[in-house]
């Protein structure tokens, strides 16, 4: 691709595209969960959303039957990206690195639905709702590591970056994709974004099944 020959691989990284593409599937996942919030806040708007919570099934079931439709969403944008890397970067990975990737989806489909419904669930106003969502958008992948590491970052900015749920899930995508051990590193921001997304249902589950305005 026509930026490899601009934008230097980090250390130990044989190509940016590769160390970019991993950035490229965990931003899928959160795309896709602030598109999915912003259905839950158009349907409060329109009133829609409380007719909904008027049929008989737990509230429960709303929020995890649309997880399991953006997890499919994710794994179909993600399959996408992986044939565009091969047919246009001549990334070529093996299938059991794809799957690996592919297990990495789940949590971090989960987790950003979740912390996006919280805020489709609390914001109220279209100028609310879209200046917080893009603010945090913004935010969250220019103070990671999605385009660049953490080192390049200045120095006042990477404990913030090291903080990043964004940045947890990039490094967990990175592991099967660039290859190596399962450091310590690795392994604590597996915990710990398990704990944000544990976190964030909780949160989206008490949001859903409070009082709705």
């Amino acid at each position: 691709a026509s930026f490899e020959q601009w934008l230097p691989a980090p250390p130990g990284v044989p190509r940016y595209s590769a160390f970019f593409l991993a950035g490229v599937l965990a931003m899928v996942t959160f795309v896709i969960a602030w598109n999915s919030s912003y259905a839950f806040f158009e349907d409060m708007q329109s009133g829609i959303f409380h007719e909904l919570l008027t049929y008989p099934f737990p509230r429960r079931t709303l929020l995890l039957g649309k997880l399991i439709f953006n997890l499919f969403f994710a794994l179909l944008a993600s399959a996408l990206c992986a044939v565009a890397a091969g047919l246009l970067m001549d990334l070529h990975f093996s299938m059991t690195v794809w799957m690996q990737v592919f297990l990495m989806l789940i949590p971090g489909m989960a987790g950003w639905y979740f912390f996006y419904t919280v805020l489709a669930l609390k914001l109220r106003g279209f100028n609310a709702y879209h200046t917080t969502t893009s603010a945090i958008f913004l935010a969250l992948n220019f103070i990671s590591n999605v385009f660049y590491p953490v080192s390049a970052l200045p120095h006042w900015l990477r404990a913030a970056a090291w903080l990043n749920p964004v940045t947890w899930q990039n490094d967990l995508m990175r592991w099967p994709i660039l290859g190596g051990p399962f450091s310590r590193t690795l392994q604590i921001e597996a915990a710990a974004f398990l704990i944000f997304t544990f976190a964030a249902y909780l949160l989206a589950d008490h949001a859903l099944n409070a009082p709705v305005e």
